[in-house]
Parts: C-alpha cells; structure tokens; sequence
C-alpha cells in the first residue's frame, strides 16, 4: 500500500492510494495520509482507482480521517473507486458521510464549489 501526494497546492490536497488496504497495511495508510494533510486547511481527495482489496481495517481507517477532517471543518472526497469497493462503501451508508465520486475531475469540481 502507497499513498502519492499528487497534488498539495490546488484546491485540495490529492492522493493516490496505491494497492491493498488491510491489516497489514491500515496504519501506514493511515499514516501516510495524515502526514500528507498536516499544516494543511484544504479538503482532501483520495483516489482510489489505483486500490485493488480494502478491508475492515481500511473502512475503519476513512472513517477516522473523515471524521477527523469534518471537526476541522473540512471534508473528504473519495473517487474513481473500483466497482466492488464502491459497493461496500454504498452497503455500508459511508457514501452518506463521505462524498464519492466517479473520478478526480468529478471531485475537484465538488470541492470547487464547496468553495465558492
């Protein structure tokens, strides 16, 4: 599992995560997505096109960040999930609380006119 900084200095700060999300790599996910936002007031954007498994463990890793963004009164995209990933993000309501979209086109342009 690989996390790239793709972009720091638009709109949001975007990743790519790279691989499989699991036990085994949760924490430095996890890791590496905080390091990549700190010092940082922009939403975050994480691009999962390049994600292949994602377990409990993984799940458990967004919804941290997520929740940890929206008490700093910002928010996490994540988009151009694989269709199976995308189904146990909508089976399990975190497309309720975390806005997905269809690729980082789509997700920029949301954060865009967040704002705006």
């Amino acid at each position: 599992m690989t996390i790239d900084v793709v972009e720091s200095n638009g709109p949001a700060i975007l990743l790519r995560a790279k691989g499989r999300i699991n036990v085994l790599t949760a924490d430095s996910f996890e890791a590496d997505v905080r390091d990549a936002c700190a010092g940082n007031r922009r939403d975050v954007i994480i691009d999962g096109s390049a994600v292949t498994y994602l377990s409990s463990a993984g799940l458990r890793v967004f919804i941290r960040i997520w929740r940890d963004l929206n008490a700093d009164n910002r928010n996490l995209h994540v988009c151009a999930l694989k269709p199976y990933i995308l189904e146990v993000f909508r089976t399990i309501g975190f497309d309720k609380l975390i806005p997905i979209h269809a690729d980082v086109t789509a997700a920029l342009d949301a954060v865009q006119g967040r704002r705006s």
